[in-house]
Order: C-alpha cells, then sequence, then structure tokens
C-alpha cells in the first residue's frame, strides 16, 4: 500500500524531471536555431563571395578597353596612385610617398561615392561594386620622374629567324605594363559584406 507521503514525493520528483526535461528541449531548440541562423549566415557569405567575381570581371573588361593614356588620370572608380582614396584631387597630382598620403582601407573607403556599381542586384540581392587602383606612387606617365611602380616587363622583338645566318638582328624592345588591383565589396541579404581583391596587368 502506498502510503500520501510516498505519493507526495513521486509528485515532487515528477515535477522535477518534467522541469528538467523542458529546460533541455528549450536548450535543444536554442542550439539547433542557432546552428540553423550561422549555417544561413555563411550561406550568404559564400554567395557573397562568390558574386564578387562578377565585380572583377566587370574591372577587367573595363581596364582592357581603356587606351593607355586614358589610365592616367581619375575617373570614376578608377584610380591612377595606390594610395587613391576619393576624387577630391582628379585634377592634382597625387604622390603616395608624402607624409600624410592617405591609405586604401576598403572597409572605410566611401563606396557609394567613388566606386563602380557592377550590378544593384545579382539575382541573389547583392550590391556588387568594384574600384580599380593603378599599383603605382603617383599619377602620371610610368617613365615620370620619381614614379615607382609594380610593373610587368615584356620583351618584344628578338630572333631575326632561324634561317637567318645572324642572331637577333631586331632589337629587344621593352614593354613595361603596370599591375592593378581591382577591389571588390559585396553587400547582400544578413547584412552580409565580402571583399575580394584580384591584381592584374
Amino acid at each position: 500500500m502506498v502510503k500520501p507521503f510516498q505519493r507526495g514525493v513521486a509528485l515532487i520528483i515528477s515535477l522535477i524531471m518534467l522541469t528538467a526535461m523542458m529546460m533541455a528541449g528549450i536548450a535543444l531548440f536554442r542550439k539547433i536555431s542557432a546552428g540553423a541562423m550561422i549555417a544561413g549566415n555563411l550561406t550568404f557569405t559564400s554567395s557573397a563571395i562568390s558574386a564578387a567575381e562578377q565585380g572583377s570581371e566587370a574591372g577587367r573588361t573595363w581596364l582592357t578597353s581603356q587606351t593607355a593614356s586614358g589610365l592616367y588620370g581619375a575617373v570614376a572608380g578608377y584610380f591612377p596612385a595606390a594610395c587613391y582614396t576619393n576624387n577630391t584631387h582628379v585634377t592634382t597630382d597625387v604622390n603616395c610617398n608624402n607624409t600624410g598620403a592617405p591609405v586604401f582601407d576598403p572597409s572605410t573607403f566611401d563606396w557609394s561615392s567613388f566606386s563602380t556599381l557592377a550590378a544593384t542586384d545579382d539575382g541573389a540581392g547583392n550590391e556588387i561594386r568594384y574600384v580599380v587602383h593603378r599599383l603605382c606612387r603617383m599619377t602620371g606617365e610610368l617613365d615620370k620622374i620619381g614614379q615607382e611602380c609594380v610593373v610587368s616587363q615584356v620583351n618584344t622583338g628578338g630572333s631575326g629567324g632561324k634561317t637567318n645566318v645572324t642572331y637577333g638582328t631586331q632589337a629587344l624592345t621593352s614593354i613595361m605594363k603596370p599591375y592593378y588591383r581591382i577591389t571588390t565589396r559585396v553587400r547582400g541579404p544578413r547584412n552580409s559584406l565580402a571583399y575580394t581583391q584580384v591584381t592584374m596587368y
């Protein structure tokens, strides 16, 4: 025969067990929800990084369509010196060696004012913007006095042909091509933000 005292103890133990199970269920639910949120954020970030390729390709397409003389001055989204951070000194020379010269920082750069818009919405809700910097210390031509650039040097000319008696009758000429840095920013859903940089010449 079960005594009333034993029935009371069983009720208390049951309530404690139910409370513990409820707390465990809530903790498990929160853990699953947090995991799903993290997975979703990673998906959006991955999508933003993939979308950044469109910005890099748009910058490359723009660069390859320009003449050499057109790449000496600053235009919207393009800067002929590596330290450019805005268009306030488009009409003046810039020397990145000067004391107090700005430093390009994608996280603080004014993308809405000084970049090129590649896509308002790529179909996945991503806004894609890019900016191109010529990797030179100064604006102007490559042979400008004091100019320093990261360049690729290509030799042309050379041999007069295998059938000729002499070798190397044509003078070697050297073409210097500066490198360019294309920085892309993608802003997507859930405040996802991605930056990528591509260097090309």
